[in-house]
């Protein structure tokens, strides 16, 4: 009877790679993921700036969106299925909102053409991405982005819990709605807007005549790829 051959699942951090006999293991350490699909030659390579062609561009669009859905989106999105479902997943909405909150810090920066997001500018950053948007804009003032901003973003990724008596909830009418000491947000109809806000950079990435935008999107992407 032969052998059977030894198979391992190794976690990358950003993908599953099925080694035989320590190969994938070295491929892995040879070679650096950007996003679950890309390798880091695959963006380099591209040599990308404003002057490159359309195709270039979408393939360097297409990495990003990789990276973003792979990073953050698939998984705020199954999280919040799974609240809508099931009342009893509504612990789930911290995590949905720990994993926004870091997708509106990237998006700022990539809107911005940032390495990192400044310490005293951190609170104006979020104040300035919900008040600004087409999709929150509606819903947040100054005052209820800085309600965001210190009981949400900063009370999960700081303490694992809401400040005050802010609350996350869902199928409430408003998304967003001020309350005594706090702010009662919607997570789904959060997510929503999100989601939304996401797909329309990738629309005005698409455009070419949006030069500062793609010029702060290499900014970012060469942040990104050239210190690894």
């Amino acid at each position: 009877m032969d052998t059977p051959t030894f198979v391992e699942v190794v976690n990358t951090g950003t993908l599953n790679e099925n080694i035989k006999d320590g190969e994938g293991l070295k491929m892995f350490k040879d070679r650096v993921y950007i996003s679950p699909r890309y390798y880091l030659e695959d963006y380099l390579a591209l040599d990308l700036s404003l002057t490159s062609d359309e195709q270039t561009w979408q393939r360097a669009i297409n990495i990003f969106s990789d990276r973003i859905e792979g990073r953050f989106l698939l998984l705020i999105q199954e999280y919040s299925d799974n609240i809508t479902a099931n009342y009893r997943y509504i612990d789930y909405s911290f995590s949905t909102m720990a994993l926004c909150s870091l997708l509106i810090e990237t998006l700022h920066q990539f809107y911005n053409g940032l390495d990192v997001t400044v310490f005293r500018g951190h609170k104006e950053a979020f104040v300035q991405f919900l008040t600004r948007s087409n999709y929150f804009g509606s819903y947040f003032t100054r005052r209820t982005a800085s309600f965001f901003y210190s009981d949400i973003r900063n009370g999960i990724l700081h303490q694992a819990q809401t400040k005050r008596n802010t609350q996350l909830t869902f199928e409430q009418e408003n998304m967003i709605i001020e309350i005594e000491n706090g702010i009662s947000l919607d997570v789904i109809k959060f997510k929503d807007e999100l989601l939304n806000e996401y797909q329309e950079y990738l629309e005005r990435l698409n455009n070419d005549s949006n030069h500062e935008l793609r010029e702060n999107f290499i900014k970012k992407m060469d942040y990104i790829t050239t210190r690894i």
